[in-house]
C-alpha cells in the first residue's frame, strides 16, 4: 500500500531512515538461525517476505538480492562494480508455519545461488515481463546483507560504530533494506521513495 499514487514515470526522488535490532533480539534471531540451519540472510530473507505478504494481502513475493559477479577466476583483478540481481520467488501462505516457510526459503535462495551468474537482463528479456515506465521489472523491494562482523577487532570500538551513511536522497527501488551485520547488533538502513511514502508510513513499516 503507498500513500501517493505511483508517477506515469518513476521518480528517483528518495530519502533513507536508519534503525537496528538491539544485542538480545539479535541474539536471538541468530540463535533461531542456528537451531534452524540457515544463514542469517535466510531468516532475514523470510521475515521481510513475512513482512512484505502482511503488508501487501499477497502470498507470492519477489524480492530482489544484489549478488558480487565475480565468481569467475578471470574477474577477481578487474577494477569496477562487478553486481548481479537475483530475483528472489517465495510464497508465505498463512497455513505454513514460519520454521516451514524458513526451509523454503533456504532451498529456494540456495537454488538461487546456483542460478547467480545467469545476467538478471537476459532473465527479464526472457519472461517477457509487461514493460512500465512507472517501476522497476520483476520486483520492487530489494534487500541486501552486509556482514561487517568481521572487521570489528581491528579497530577498537569499530563494531559499536554504525556504518557511514551517505544520503543520496534517491531510491532505486521502491523500498530498499540493507542489513549490516555487526557482531552483537544489526544495523539497517532502509530507502524509500519519496514518490510513493511518507515518512510516517516507512516508521510503520519499521515498526512492524
Amino acid at each position: 500500500p503507498t500513500d501517493f499514487p505511483r508517477p506515469l514515470i518513476q521518480s528517483f526522488a528518495g530519502n533513507t531512515v536508519s534503525f537496528r535490532f538491539s544485542a538480545e533480539q539479535t541474539r536471538i534471531l541468530k540463535s533461531i538461525a542456528g537451531e534452524n540451519d540457515v544463514t542469517l540472510y535466510m531468516i532475514l530473507l523470510a521475515v521481510f517476505n513475512v513482512l512484505f505478504s502482511k503488508l501487501s494481502g499477497q502470498e507470492d513475493i519477489i524480492l530482489g538480492m544484489p549478488i558480487a559477479a565475480r565468481r569467475h577466476a578471470d574477474l577477481q583483478e578487474v577494477i569496477g562494480m562487478l553486481v548481479n540481481t537475483l530475483a528472489l520467488r517465495n510464497s508465505p501462505i498463512s497455513i505454513k508455519t514460519f520454521t516451514a516457510f524458513l526451509s523454503e526459503v533456504k532451498q529456494r535462495a540456495l537454488a538461487a545461488f546456483e542460478n547467480q551468474d545467469y545476467p538478471f537482463e537476459k532473465l527479464v528479456d526472457l519472461i517477457e515481463v509487461p514493460r512500465d515506465t512507472g517501476r522497476n521489472p520483476v520486483f520492487d523491494v530489494m534487500i541486501n546483507l552486509l556482514n561487517q562482523s568481521e572487521y570489528s577487532g581491528e579497530i577498537p570500538g569499530l563494531a559499536e560504530q554504525p556504518p557511514f551513511r551517505h544520503e543520496e536522497r534517491i531510491s532505486r527501488f521502491d523500498l530498499a533494506f540493507s542489513a549490516f551485520d555487526l557482531g552483537e547488533y544489526i544495523y539497517f538502513t532502509s530507502e524509500y521513495s519519496t514518490s510513493l511514502f511518507t515518512p510516517a508510513a516507512i516508521e510503520r513499516f519499521v515498526k512492524y
